[in-house]
């Protein structure tokens, strides 16, 4: 049976489907709705991963007639995904294994002018303040959390959107501390052009 070793991206799928039967396209409105900055999926992978489900009969679908539109195909929890998805949530996680293509280019940015260094740096502080206010709107966007089914999950999805505003927050940090050590401070000082 098909249960350790279910991914991330079915086992959301599969939680999404235990709050209530969906389409696929209506799936990837809530995946870009709620969990998008931590976990995004294209409408392919979607709807691949449905197919997959299906055919391990973790997911039924329904086909619901449409007046002058295609028929619509509901995705539904089976019994056997159900407990797919409760096994998932209790399996233990490994610490995350951290692949971050910033760090990677500063690494290797030492003949690199300051100044270029700096840029790719701003660049990056910009997305990352772009994303804390996209977290943040989340926390009042009353449509995220109409599908929360208590108290409890409401909260559990508020700690899931503030885990978003305090990284970003530790990465504009970290940021700041990079490029005044590197050189240029975000006040625009003077490159530092002390050589060894």
């Amino acid at each position: 049976m098909y249960y350790m070793d279910i991914m991330s991206l079915r086992a959301a799928i599969l939680g999404f489907l235990s709050i209530e039967p969906t389409s696929g396209y209506t799936l990837k409105q809530r995946f870009d709705g709620s969990v998008r900055s931590f976990w995004s999926a294209t409408q392919s992978q979607i709807y691949r991963e449905l197919h997959a489900l299906q055919a391990e009969a973790l997911v039924s679908v329904e086909t619901v007639p449409s007046d002058g539109k295609p028929d619509r195909k509901i995705y539904s929890l089976t019994p056997r995904g159900r407990e797919a998805l409760a096994r998932w949530l209790e399996e233990p996680l490994d610490p995350l294994v951290l692949r971050h293509p910033l760090l990677l280019k500063v690494v290797f940015a030492a003949r690199l002018p300051p100044e270029r260094l700096d840029g790719i740096l701003a660049h990056y502080a910009d997305g990352i303040t772009a994303t804390r206010a996209e977290y943040a709107a989340r926390l009042d966007d009353e449509q995220i959390f109409s599908l929360t089914r208590s108290s409890r999950e409401r909260d559990i999805w508020s700690v899931a959107i503030e885990h978003g505003i305090a990284w970003c927050d530790m990465e504009l940090a970290w940021i700041t501390q990079a490029r005044e050590r590197l050189g240029r401070r975000p006040g625009g000082k003077r490159w530092n052009r002390k050589t060894k």
